[in-house]
C-alpha cells in the first residue's frame, strides 16, 4: 500500500520570552515540533537574539526554521501594525532592533510619567519587573504595574489607546520604513495578520496596495473566511505570497496558545516566501 505523505504544516509567526513569549526559543521549537510543524518562523517583537538558539533546536528536531523578525511600526490606519521579515540577516537588521527596543523603552516611561500625573504610583522599574526585560516592555507590562488585573480592556480603554489619558505614540518606524529596514537586511517583508489591526476591508486594500510588500499573512486564526478571501484576491492581485501563522505565544497563552490553529478554508494553501 503506498504512503500518503505527511501535510506540511507552516508557522510563519511565533514568539518566545525573547519577547512577549512564554518559552524559551528552544521551548517554541520543540512545541512546534511536536504539533507536527515542518516549516517554523521565531518572530520575536523588535528582536533577533533568540534566532540562534532557536536554529540550533530546529537542526536537531527536523523543523526547517526561517530566521524572522516582527517588526511593530506605525501607519496612519494603526498606530501598532506589525510587518513580518522573513530570511534577515540578523547582523544587518541589529541595528535597527536596537533603535526599535531602545524607542519602547523611552515610549514607556513616557507612559509611565503620564500614569504618575494621573495618580498612579509606579515607576519604570516596576513595568520593566513584569515584563521580565527592559528590552521587551510593552503597554500590557504597564497596566499590570499600575494595578490592572484580569481584562486589561478597560485599563486600556481609559489610559492606554489613541486619545486615551496616558497614551504615547510610537514615532518609529513607520511602516515604510519598517519594508525597508527589512528588505535592506536582504529579507522578505510580510503584512502581519491585517485583519487583526485594522477591521475596515477598504482600508486593508488600500493598505497592502500601497506598501512596496513582498506577501500578506493570509491565513491566521482570527481572519474569517472572507477576510481570507479578500486576503488571497489581493495576493493574486499584486503578485504576493499569501502565508500562515497561528502566532504562537505559549501553551497558556488567552489568545494563541497553539499551533495549528489557523484555517485554510479549503481556499488555497499557504506558502514560504523563497529564500531571496
Amino acid at each position: 500500500m503506498a504512503r500518503v505523505p505527511c501535510p506540511m504544516l507552516i508557522e510563519l509567526q511565533s514568539h518566545s520570552t525573547v519577547s512577549d513569549g512564554q518559552l524559551a526559543p528552544a521551548g517554541v521549537v520543540e512545541e512546534a515540533a511536536k504539533a507536527g510543524v515542518t516549516t517554523l518562523a521565531l518572530t520575536d517583537h523588535d528582536a533577533i537574539a533568540g534566532v540562534p538558539e532557536a536554529s540550533e533546536a530546529a537542526e536537531r528536531l527536523g523543523v526547517e526554521l526561517v530566521p524572522a523578525i516582527e517588526m511593530s511600526c506605525v501607519h496612519e490606519y494603526a498606530e501598532d501594525l506589525h510587518i513580518c521579515g522573513y530570511w534577515v540577516d540578523l547582523e544587518k537588521i541589529a541595528p535597527a532592533c536596537e533603535r526599535a527596543q531602545q524607542e519602547r523603552i523611552t515610549r514607556a516611561g513616557e507612559i509611565v510619567e503620564n500614569l504618575r500625573r494621573e495618580g498612579f504610583g509606579l515607576h519604570l522599574e516596576d513595568a520593566v519587573r513584569e515584563a521580565g526585560d527592559a528590552l521587551s516592555i510593552g503597554r500590557p507590562h504597564i497596566a499590570r504595574a499600575a494595578g490592572a488585573t484580569g481584562d486589561l480592556g478597560p485599563f486600556f480603554e481609559e489610559y492606554l489607546v489613541p486619545g486615551a489619558k496616558a497614551f504615547v505614540p510610537r514615532r518609529w518606524p513607520t511602516a515604510e520604513q519598517a519594508i525597508e529596514v527589512i528588505h535592506e537586511a536582504g529579507g522578505v517583508a510580510v503584512v502581519a495578520h491585517p485583519y487583526w489591526d485594522i477591521s475596515a476591508p477598504t482600508e486593508v486594500d488600500e493598505l497592502i496596495r500601497a506598501l512596496d510588500v513582498d506577501g500578506v499573512e493570509t491565513f491566521y486564526p482570527t481572519h474569517s473566511k472572507e477576510q481570507t478571501a479578500h486576503l488571497l484576491e489581493l495576493c493574486d492581485d499584486l503578485d504576493l505570497i499569501p502565508t500562515a501563522s497561528s502566532d504562537y505565544h505559549g501553551p497558556t497563552h488567552k489568545t494563541f496558545p497553539k499551533f495549528g490553529a489557523y484555517d485554510t478554508y479549503g481556499l488555497a494553501d499557504p506558502q514560504t516566501p523563497p529564500k531571496p
